[in-house]
């Protein structure tokens, strides 16, 4: 029975195989994307068959592990031990550091790759090279480079690095990206040794080497095979993944949230409309149980139709995000999305649920309507607010405010997610509310238009049928409140975020890295007249980390949540290995948690591979390669901007999932709605009304629940907005300006009031064939 009435009501299911098949296609292609993102083994240590890791410190909240490095003394111990264990033919240090070659006085090249594209020419052996042209470096100032360069042997390379501009000469080149120096050079450039790789005799199975292992290690590292040794891909990368993971994990999460409401929406507005059909199914025996399963079993059919198709049109479309994924910075450079099996079925699956969930609650209710009072119903609706839905909405009220009162206090990672649960909770409880708000408001918007016959028809029709006028007015209050909620809360967090920084920095002009750089060398820095901080990481005994910032102190400065005390000497290991015995000098507040100051010169000392982020110029700036001037005030911004950028991009997609489910249940909603109503219009054109002026009451009507539908989202997301500012205010101690973001609200109107005057004039487009009478009468016939 199920397939027949799919048959004789395609129409009615038509959005809903629709909402399924995007939301399939949307879940099987990020969880193709998501696969692709998981940590993969460096390249640059993918000869290695095994590697072995620097003791790791896992967070006791969670978070990314650190590894703590090697002194100088453990690394060359362990490389001599590790190369004598039967099985290994060489034990390799991997000593990663900053360069980027120089053209024309400009840093060229990824920046972010460039972190870590230097390396000592022994780790070449670690990713399996094939040597061009020319030989390895010997001495000082030699490289070898990537013959996709296209430098010949004996060329002059310009170069920058950490510590300033340098000449280096090609001594060959390689089929593989980077730069390889002599090992002495990349000591003095690099870091600590967090990693050693280990290349294998032919023949020899890393799970074997591993074994033997923990005796020669003892205790000071642990050995890592197969897909473990991703736990060496760079720091930078895996925060890369992090944020791409985000971005997935939301598009997800709205994606899966939206594509319940709609599914909801439209099964109990289809459901309502059949009340008479169900109420002559319970009049012929039909028991409720049998009903919620019919129910039941037409969606789980539309979503095996529409899943089969939208998962493998995910999985075919995933491959072509890898490019765009890298060029605006959510997944590293080498990002390849493959075909992942798992991916279609468990969005197929997901399918299932959002169609059994979407209808579950409107098939329940469908199953409890009387026979008899199915059969009574006429032009009215049945009551639309039930006492579950009262308390629920109320409920859902009250927990979505309760949440926006919580973002204030919260911190920047914590924000949006705060911000995207308030917005859902309020969303459902605004939409399950929503005809209670609908008869005054229409009162209200058409008073002016009350004594014309088109505005006296839509005030009266929208007025009886409220739960129609709500179930379309539902899906655009869920983007208007998304748009207005999400991008004004962002927008606003920016502005607040531009006075704090700013206010902290006093000079009226700075020297900056420029965007071609990821930061300044110490030869730009040495240059310039100011003071600056250079940010380095130091570790406990433990092995817990602490930010480190190099600045114009006399010893060390702590954070008060270190719970130390001026005079007590504190063991710190810094970034190349070695350990050293710190007295704290005092204890402020000004530091942050979790943070140390530290003289500048002892941090560069212990960390040549850092960079600094700014200088605050005291002085006329000096030129340097890759810095630039800039006023406080534009540094902030441009940072803001960097930051807002990867911000953008999360709210155009979630925003455009979001937009489109809206104008699609909004479509489905009024055809739906339009094809019900045929006998209603055959009585206005027996009453003498033109095709033209049912199409004017139809779109005014579409119109008017768009109208609807953004009112009640705009009440449920400026209050949340004024809140979401006072918090800021309180937080940075001044005033900050509300956004509205007026244009995308516009934006996101426009389209739904679009689509909802397309959709209420398609059954009104419909052409007679010759001899059968006017289009319009015989399309409106019962």
């Amino acid at each position: 029975m199920s397939l027949a009435m799919l048959r004789y009501r395609w129409a009615s299911f038509a959005g809903t195989f629709v909402a399924l098949l995007l939301g399939v296609a949307v879940l099987s292609g990020s969880l193709s994307l998501w696969a692709a993102a998981r940590p993969r083994v460096p390249a640059e240590l993918s000869a290695a068959g095994v590697v072995v890791a620097a003791p790791r410190y896992d967070p006791p909240g969670g978070g990314f592990p650190t590894y703590r490095p090697w002194s100088a003394g453990e690394t060359d111990g362990l490389v001599t031990r590790l190369a004598a264990v039967p099985g290994v033919a060489a034990a390799v240090a991997d000593r990663p550091f900053y360069v980027q070659r120089v053209v024309d006085g400009r840093p060229v090249g990824d920046r972010r790759d460039s972190i870590h594209s230097g390396r000592g020419w022994a780790s070449a052996g670690l990713m399996g090279y094939t040597m061009k042209n020319g030989t390895a470096p010997q001495n000082p100032g030699e490289v070898v480079v990537d013959a996709a360069l296209g430098m010949p042997v004996g060329a002059a390379l310009p170069v920058l690095t950490a510590a300033g501009p340098a000449t280096w000469t090609v001594s060959g080149t390689i089929e593989r990206p980077g730069f390889y120096v002599d090992d002495a050079t990349a000591r003095s450039l690099a870091g600590g040794v967090r990693f050693i790789g280990l290349r294998l005799d032919p023949g020899a199975r890393p799970a074997d080497v591993a074994a033997r292992l923990p005796d020669v290690l003892g205790g000071l590292g642990t050995a890592l095979t197969g897909d473990e040794r991703a736990a060496a891909e760079p720091e930078g990368d895996r925060g890369t993944r992090w944020i791409g993971a985000q971005l997935i994990i939301a598009t997800v999460l709205v994606g899966g949230f939206v594509a319940v409401f709609v599914v909801a929406s439209t099964c109990a507005f289809a459901a309502a409309q059949r009340r008479r059909e169900l109420g002559l199914l319970r009049a012929v025996g039909a028991t409720p149980g049998q009903v919620r399963r019919m129910l039941l079993a037409e969606v789980v059919l539309v979503a095996i139709g529409a899943g089969v198709p939208g998962s493998l049109l995910g999985a075919a479309l995933a491959p072509l995000l890898a490019g765009p994924f890298v060029a605006v910075g959510l997944e590293p450079t080498g990002f390849r999305v493959g075909f992942t099996w798992w991916a279609p079925l468990a969005a197929i699956g997901a399918g299932l649920v959002v169609g059994a969930l979407g209808v579950w609650l409107s098939a329940r209710r469908a199953s409890r309507v009387p026979a008899l009072d199915a059969l009574r119903v006429a032009a009215a609706e049945p009551r639309p607010m039930t006492l579950s839905r009262w308390i629920t909405g109320l409920a859902g009220l009250a927990l979505g405010g309760g949440l926006a009162l919580l973002l204030p206090g919260s911190t920047a990672e914590q924000k949006p997610t705060i911000v995207l649960g308030s917005a859902m909770v309020l969303l459902v409880a605004a939409a399950l509310l929503a005809p209670v708000f609908v008869v005054p408001i229409v009162r209200l918007v058409t008073w002016p238009a009350r004594r014309g016959a088109t505005g006296l028809l839509v005030r009266e029709g929208a007025r009886v049928a409220a739960r129609r006028t709500a179930s379309t007015a539902a899906p655009v209050l869920a983007a208007v409140g998304f748009a207005v909620l999400l991008v004004g809360t962002f927008q606003t967090a920016d502005v607040a975020v531009g006075i704090e920084d700013t206010a902290k920095i006093p000079e009226s002009a700075v020297a900056v890295a420029s965007t071609a750089v990821p930061g300044l060398s110490e030869a730009a820095v040495r240059a310039q007249p100011g003071r600056s901080e250079l940010v380095s990481t130091v570790y406990l005994d433990s092995g817990r980390p602490l930010d480190a910032v190099g600045s114009a102190v006399d010893g060390l400065v702590a954070a008060p949540n270190l719970g130390w005390t001026a005079g007590q000497a504190i063991s710190l290991r810094f970034v190349d290995g070695s350990v050293h015995s710190v007295t704290v000098a005092s204890v402020s507040a000004k530091v942050p948690e979790d943070s140390v100051q530290l003289p500048r010169d002892l941090v560069r000392a212990h960390d040549p591979a850092a960079l600094t982020d700014v200088v605050y110029l005291a002085g006329d700036f000096a030129p340097a390669a890759g810095a630039e001037r800039m006023t406080a005030r534009a540094y902030v911004e441009r940072t803001a901007a960097e930051e807002g950028d990867l911000i953008d991009l999360f709210l155009a997609v979630l925003l455009g999932i979001s937009v489109g489910y809206t104008a699609l249940a909004v479509a489905n909603t009024l055809l739906m709605a339009t094809y019900a109503r045929r006998p209603e219009f055959a009585t206005l054109h027996r009453a003498g009304a033109t095709a033209a002026q049912a199409a004017r009451v139809v779109v005014s009507e579409a119109l008017l629940c768009v109208l609807v539908g953004t009112l009640l989202g705009l009440a449920v997301a400026v209050p949340a907005l004024f809140e979401s500012r006072a918090g800021l205010q309180d937080e940075i101690g001044a005033p900050v300006a509300l956004v509205m973001p007026w244009s995308t609200l516009a934006a996101v109107v426009s389209v739904c009031a679009a689509l909802a005057t397309l959709a209420a004039l398609i059954p009104f487009r419909r052409r007679a064939r010759p001899g059968e009478g006017s289009a319009w009468a015989r399309t409106m016939a019962v």
